[in-house]
């Protein structure tokens, strides 16, 4: 047994160190760079009563979901980690806020698989809460700044130096405030200190777009802005399974990001009566892959940063990732400007759907078509001088797919829904 995990560990170094030669001079250089803003503690249904100007305006830009959904155990250590490595709390190890049992060397935070790709990321975190900085290891950050617990202005301040240097690649910024305040008097849209500390940090989180929006190089930038809290409350705690602890949200922004709101049933929870016994019946496999979780976070945030590369987080070997990847559903830089050659039809559809333009392509188009883990289930060469062909989806899954059309250097993407 310890000679087969030796051969295992040694073909995983042996793969790791081939990429690393070849990326690392041909990547040496990144537009796509993540801001992640993290929020403790902040209900789905209270964000959405509360005024907060600078998250409604990434919202009314991005994608966003009132119905993310918390499926492991909703204290902020194992939440945190989740979002951050993009797998459950039985691989991460992390079930309480003591972060004794961390297994971060088998499955860290997602900036360390990052780097496996492109070495030469600059990743930095900015945190209020000392645990998340002190007890976390493997996490790939090149600096952990760590700001006074609830001062917000303090964290938006540190924040915004970092965002003003120009080799930053990725960066967290957590805002501790909202929990605290939901310890205090009450995680409730009914209770005025609650919702005044998110309306406070929505300030703080203007401050850090502020200093993103002024970086020089900005407009030639590719960044994806991911928004998130690790999980809700009830009364002045959480941990357990209920609706409000569990049912959370997320915000995605940026120039790429096509402008729609996901809304999605409750998948369950691995979490077993609220005990942290995982309990892999307790969520349900295919709603698992239509709604958002906590695991897709980081596994959004990585495809992002090794996009170019032409890895997908969700099928790298290795890895493991439980969370899915959503760059393929929100994210077209070019299919906004055509709405109008591309059409996809029956959609819904049983079986078969036809790719139509308006007018005969001039090239050769390459075909690919995603499932929602970021798997590639077709891939085809069609003829030039047309303009229609058939896809054929039958023998897979009924879910969403994600059709891109490649034409030279533009993308096209589509949604495609198959049924029974």
């Amino acid at each position: 047994m310890q000679l087969l995990k030796f051969f295992v560990t040694m073909k995983k170094i042996i793969y790791t160190l081939i990429i690393l030669i070849v990326t690392q001079s041909v990547f040496a250089t990144q537009d796509r760079k993540v801001l992640i803003i993290g929020i403790d503690g902040a209900r789905s249904d209270a964000l959405q009563q509360a005024n907060t100007p600078n998250l409604d305006a990434l919202i009314a830009n991005g994608l966003y979901t009132y119905d993310a959904w918390h499926c492991g155990i909703t204290v902020s250590g194992p939440s945190w980690s989740t979002i951050m490595t993009g797998v459950w709390w039985n691989k991460h190890g992390v079930s309480s806020n003591s972060y004794t049992g961390s297994n971060y060397n088998n499955h860290p935070y997602f900036p360390t698989l990052a780097k496996q790709l492109l070495p030469n990321l600059k990743c930095v975190q900015v945190v209020e809460w000392a645990p998340m900085s002190d007890n976390v290891y493997n996490d790939g950050w090149n600096l952990k700044l760590k700001t006074p617990d609830g001062d917000g202005a303090a964290t938006a301040s540190v924040a915004s130096t970092q965002l003003a240097d120009p080799d930053l690649d990725c960066l967290f910024v957590y805002f501790d405030a909202v929990d605290l305040a939901g310890h205090s008097s009450g995680f409730s849209p009914t209770n005025p200190s609650y919702m005044q500390a998110i309306e406070n940090v929505d300030l703080h989180v203007g401050t850090v777009l502020n200093a993103l929006y002024a970086r020089p190089n900005y407009a030639n930038e590719n960044w994806l802005i991911l928004v998130v809290p690790d999980h809700g409350g009830i009364g002045t705690g959480h941990g357990g399974i209920t609706f409000e602890e569990r049912h959370i949200w997320w915000i995605a922004s940026g120039a790429s990001v096509v402008k729609q709101q996901i809304t999605a049933a409750d998948p369950g929870t691995y979490n077993l009566l609220g005990t942290g016994i995982f309990n892999q019946a307790g969520v349900d496999p295919v709603l698992l892959k239509q709604s958002p979780v906590q695991a897709d976070i980081a596994v959004t945030a990585l495809h992002h940063l090794v996009y170019n590369t032409g890895e997908t987080p969700g099928v790298y070997p290795f890895w493991e990732l439980d969370g899915k990847s959503w760059l393929n559903v929100f994210s077209s830089v070019d299919e906004t400007k055509t709405d109008n050659q591309l059409k996809v039809f029956p959609n819904p559809t049983t079986a078969e759907i036809t790719v139509w333009f308006d007018n005969p392509l001039q090239q050769t188009p390459v075909v690919e078509v995603y499932d929602l883990l970021g798997k590639m289930v077709i891939t085809k060469t069609t003829a030039t001088n047309i303009n229609k062909y058939v896809i054929d989806l039958t023998g897979n899954a009924c879910g969403t797919y994600i059709v891109k059309i490649i034409l030279g250097k533009q993308t096209l993407t589509r949604k495609v829904n198959l049924s029974n």
